[in-house]
């Protein structure tokens, strides 16, 4: 006697999310690979020919394949794609901190070297003076 409980077979595919004509098409593809519906069953059943039929089963156990596949840990990250609008802030974004640091530059500059400033305030002044008098 087993202990536990009976398996489910195909009864799994009702468990899944999905159409349920899809669904039926999944379960018709397994009973032919348990062996409870052979092929010529299941051709009449999908309205399809064993080429074709062979095709959709290698299909669908190739995604079982990469389903069951080893991936990364963690969700996967999310491929959001960038509206317009998003792209001319990020560049806006990109030009205001090149100026920030131009304005940082010129600062360290006037402090370290005042007399470069003072020299250029004076020879304005000459120049205002000499524009004034013309």
């Amino acid at each position: 006697m087993k202990l536990g409980r009976p398996p489910a077979g195909l009864d799994h595919v009702d468990r899944l999310r999905g159409p349920e004509d899809l669904k039926e098409r999944l379960r018709t593809l397994l009973a032919t690979i348990t062996g409870e519906m052979s092929v010529e069953e299941a051709c009449a059943k999908l309205a399809v020919g064993p080429s074709r039929l062979h095709e959709m089963r290698r299909e669908a156990l190739e995604g079982a394949l990469e389903g069951i596949a080893p991936h990364r840990a963690g969700r996967p990250p999310s491929m959001k794609i960038k509206t317009e609008r998003e792209s001319e802030l990020e560049q806006k974004v990109r030009d205001l901190e090149r100026d920030l640091q131009g304005a940082l530059v010129r600062t360290e500059i006037a402090l370290a070297m005042p007399h470069l400033f003072k020299a250029d305030a004076k020879k304005n002044s000459k120049r205002q003076k000499a524009k004034s008098r013309g």
